[in-house]
C-alpha cells in the first residue's frame, strides 16, 4: 500500500471523524494511511489550527458536530 499524501489523509481523517458514530484511535488512522501515528498526531494539530473542531480523548480523536443552532459546540477540558 502507498501512503496518501498529508493532503489526503488530513481529507480523510476529517471525512472519518465527521461520520463517526464513536472516536477514532490515531493507530487506526495511522494504519489506513500507511503511516506512524505520529505523523497522524501531527495532522490532527494542523487540522486544530485552522480551526477544525477534533479534540482528543483517550480512545481517540473526535469532531465536535453542531448541534440544531446551527453554533459549533465547544468543550473546554482542563
Amino acid at each position: 500500500m502507498e501512503k496518501m499524501s498529508g493532503e489526503e489523509r488530513r481529507k480523510m481523517i476529517v471525512a472519518e471523524l465527521k461520520k463517526a458514530t464513536k472516536p477514532i484511535t490515531g493507530k487506526a488512522f495511522a494504519d489506513r494511511a500507511n503511516v506512524s501515528r505520529q505523523v497522524i498526531v501531527t495532522d490532527v494539530a494542523l487540522l486544530k489550527t485552522a480551526n477544525e473542531p477534533i479534540i482528543a480523548t483517550n480512545r481517540g480523536y473526535i469532531y465536535l458536530k453542531e448541534q440544531d443552532t446551527g453554533e459549533t459546540v465547544r468543550r473546554v477540558v482542563a
